[in-house]
This record gives structure tokens, C-alpha cells and sequence, in this order.
């Protein structure tokens, strides 16, 4: 394949095929900003799909960071509708930030693009990162001190809460995009950042080209890179099956590690697994930092360890093991005890009735008071450890502990409606 002629339609469907979709009706959503990138993106996958079937959907962010955005976003909107290709403008309305522009932007605009795509049920979003993009990645995060998994390629298909997000140009290059959309026809739009050199993927660039003169081009290096990732699988397998085997997930929300099994794993196994079950005890935007990860795992297997916290979590011994406990400084606060309701990103309410008036929150020591007033006869309140049940969710009225139902404990005053459902522990390790 030629590196500076346009896709072909075969290259294109080859390459929907190597992510699992083939030809058959699919709702497809498409992130276009306007460049080359994303117009080439569109229109492949407009043709594409005229002999697949299925609904195609283009989004356009709206940053509002530049003066021209608007008109820009509304020219796109032209352009696709005059080819009939379905358009709709997401704007980002919060207050723009002064600093992280770039970074803030980024997760602005992939919280609108796959938010639009849940309510409209779109299980596919199609973004157009390419063989350049690939390697600029890697350069960056090389510069920044990423281990294995930042190195490792970008993902060609990944899951975000619901929505595959799919990579179908990884393979092909800026050159070959632009000559797409010549061949298409349309006039794509040049970021201004793309040529601004207070940026770090446009300072590389001069010695991307260098390398590139002596051998290293992109394509030798995108397949370095997936070598990387072929080795993160590897991982990421032999991390599977240690924490199947040392780590323990309990209802009440929290883990237990099997520390004579963990010790035995490779160092880098163990960070693996203990940032993993920190993640599921305590979700978070990131895993903790790898020095953070690294300073617990040896402190772990000190002689007189009593405890830590770590990324939201609390870590003690426990009997021989270790548990990681939710930190109580730190969990979430009350809210309103509605139907699939989710609190502290870990716990989620099933089958309730709705009920006004009652919160969802921690049981805490006052709450922890209360049972022992009120059901001291509770097993629970004996074997569980404490630091597991102060941060237990329970169903609160005001002041008033109406439901624990981790502990089989429901007041008189508690409505019918909120002893019917469950509250489930939705961590996971994978």
C-alpha cells in the first residue's frame, strides 16, 4: 500500500473487518472536528456503509476556544448534510481553563461525544487517530516516563462504559488521509495547534523526521510499538490469573489479598494486581502513579507493616492477609437513594422502590452506634472489621438509619419500598 495515495474502499472495509465489524447494519458514530483526519473518517465510512447498511451519525465538538469555532462546526454541519450524512454540534459550555487546555479539552470532548452516544444508543464511536498519531503518542509519553502500557499501542477497539470506541485508520497516514479526501472531494480545516510549537507533539516532529532519514520511519516504528502491546497482552494475562488466584472481591466492598500468593508473582505482576484492586475497591479517573504503586508494594511486605493508604483505600493485615478497604476520609457523600442509582462510583441500587426522603451514604461510627443500640444481636457487627463496616452503605432518613441491608438490617421505620431491592458491589478486578 502506497503511504501518499488515497484509501480504497477495499483497504477500508479490510480494515472495519480486523476490528470484529463487518458488513452488516451498525450504528456507527463519528467524531469530526473538521481536519483531515476526521472528514477522511466520515466519508469512508458514509461509502462504506452504503453497501453495509446501518446508521451513520457525524459529531462535531464544539470547544469554544477559538473566535472561528462556531462558524467552523456549522460549515462541517453543511458539508456532511449536503452529502446526507447525519450531523448534530455538541458545544462545551463549562468555563474554559487557563492551563491544561489541551488535556481538559480532550476529556471535554470525550465525555460529550460518548454521552451523546449513549442517549442516542449508539454502542459504536469511530475516531480518526492514525500512524502518525500512533507514533507522536509513543514519543510522548516516552518523554513523560510511561512504562510498558503507556508505550503500548493505542487501542484499535476499547470499551468506555458502553460505547466501543474504535480506531479504523491506525494503519494508514496523514498523507494517505488527505489524499482521501481529495479524492472525496472536500477541503479539510488546519488546527492552528497543529503548527504551535508551545505544543509537545509538534516540537517531535523535526526529530520524528530526523529518525524517519535514517530508517526509522513511522511504519518500522508503529511495529515496535506493537510488539509493546503484543507484551501488555502478555501481561495483562499473567495479571488476570495471579489476581484470580491471590484476591479476594467481597459484597461489603472490599478485598482481600492472599499475601503468600502475591509475594511469589514478578515484581511487576504484583504492581499490576495491587493498582488493579485498588481501581475496584476505590474507582478512579487513573490507576495510582507507578512510584505510588511501587513504594506500597514494598512497604506491603515489610516485617511490622500496620498500614497505609493508597489512591482511596485503606491497607492492613488482616488474619494473615491483607485487606483494601475504602477509606473513610474519602467516601462518598449522601444522595438521594433513587432507583440505579450508583454511590461512591461503587455501589449500586437495584430494585428500589423510589423514596424521596431517603439517602444513601456511609454507615459510619454514628451509624455503626445505632446498631449497636438497636441489633446488637447482628452477626455481622462481630466478624466484619471495622474499618469494613463504618464505610458499608446504608439507607438513611435524616439522622435516622433506616436500612444496612449488607447486614440484613432494616429498621421499623423503613419504608416496604427500600427492602425490596439490593445494594450491589460493582467492583471488579477485570
Amino acid at each position: 500500500m502506497n503511504p501518499q495515495t488515497a484509501i480504497t474502499a477495499a483497504d477500508f472495509a479490510l480494515a472495519m473487518k480486523k476490528l470484529g465489524i463487518g458488513e452488516t447494519r451498525q450504528k456507527i458514530a463519528v467524531a469530526v472536528s473538521g481536519g483531515g483526519d476526521s472528514l477522511a473518517l466520515v466519508m469512508l465510512l458514509h461509502d462504506w456503509m452504503k453497501s453495509a447498511g446501518g446508521e451513520l451519525l457525524a459529531l462535531t465538538v464544539d470547544h469554544k476556544l477559538r473566535p472561528d469555532s462556531t462558524t467552523e462546526a456549522q460549515e462541517i454541519q453543511e458539508l456532511l448534510r449536503a452529502r446526507g450524512i447525519a450531523h448534530e454540534i455538541l458545544t462545551w459550555r463549562n468555563d474554559k481553563p487557563a492551563t491544561h487546555v489541551q488535556e481538559l479539552a480532550r476529556a471535554a470532548r470525550y465525555e460529550l461525544l460518548l454521552g451523546e452516544c449513549r442517549r442516542r444508543g449508539f454502542p459504536l464511536l469511530a475516531v480518526a487517530h492514525n500512524l502518525e498519531d500512533q507514533i507522536e503518542t509513543f514519543w510522548m509519553r516516552l518523554a513523560h516516563g510511561s512504562g510498558l502500557d503507556g508505550l503500548a499501542a493505542m487501542a484499535a477497539v476499547r470499551n468506555v462504559d458502553g460505547v466501543a470506541l474504535i480506531r479504523p485508520l491506525l494503519n494508514f497516514t496523514r498523507e494517505q488521509l488527505r489524499a482521501t479526501c481529495r479524492q472525496f472531494g472536500v477541503t479539510w480545516i488546519e488546527d492552528p495547534s497543529n503548527k504551535n510549537e508551545k505544543y509537545l507533539r509538534v516540537k517531535l516532529r523535526p526529530f520524528e523526521n530526523l529518525l524517519a532519514e535514517e530508517g526509522l520511519t513511522p511504519a518500522r516504528l508503529a511495529q515496535t510499538v506493537q510488539k509493546l502491546e503484543d507484551a501488555r497482552q502478555a501481561l495483562q494475562v499473567m495479571t488476570e490469573q495471579t489476581a484470580a488466584a491471590c484476591v479476594a472481591l467481597h459484597p461489603e466492598g472490599y478485598a482481600a489479598l492472599k499475601t503468600s500468593l502475591w509475594q511469589q508473582a514478578p515484581r511487576d505482576i504484583q504492581r499490576r494486581v495491587l493498582a488493579q484492586t485498588l481501581l475496584a475497591v476505590a474507582p478512579q479517573p487513573y490507576p495510582a502513579g507507578f512510584e505510588a504503586v511501587e513504594a506500597a508494594r514494598l512497604e506491603l511486605q515489610t516485617d511490622g507493616f500496620a498500614g497505609k493508604t493508597l489512591a482511596g483505600c485503606e491497607i492492613f493485615p488482616h488474619k494473615g492477609d491483607l485487606l483494601i478497604v475504602r477509606e473513610a476520609a474519602v467516601v462518598g457523600s449522601r444522595k438521594r437513594a433513587a432507583a440505579e442509582a450508583l454511590w461512591d462510583g461503587r455501589f449500586l441500587l437495584s430494585g428500589f422502590s423510589p423514596d424521596e426522603s431517603a439517602e444513601i451514604g456511609a454507615l459510619g461510627e454514628d451509624g455503626l452506634s445505632a446498631l449497636r443500640k438497636n441489633a446488637p444481636e447482628l452477626p455481622a457487627l462481630e466478624t466484619l472489621p471495622f474499618k469494613v463496616k463504618r464505610v458499608l452503605p446504608a439507607l438513611w432518613r435524616g439522622e435516622n438509619l433506616l436500612a444496612v441491608p449488607h447486614l440484613s438490617y432494616y429498621s421499623p421505620d423503613c419504608p416496604a419500598g427500600l427492602k425490596t431491592g439490593g445494594i450491589i458491589f460493582s467492583g471488579k478486578i477485570f
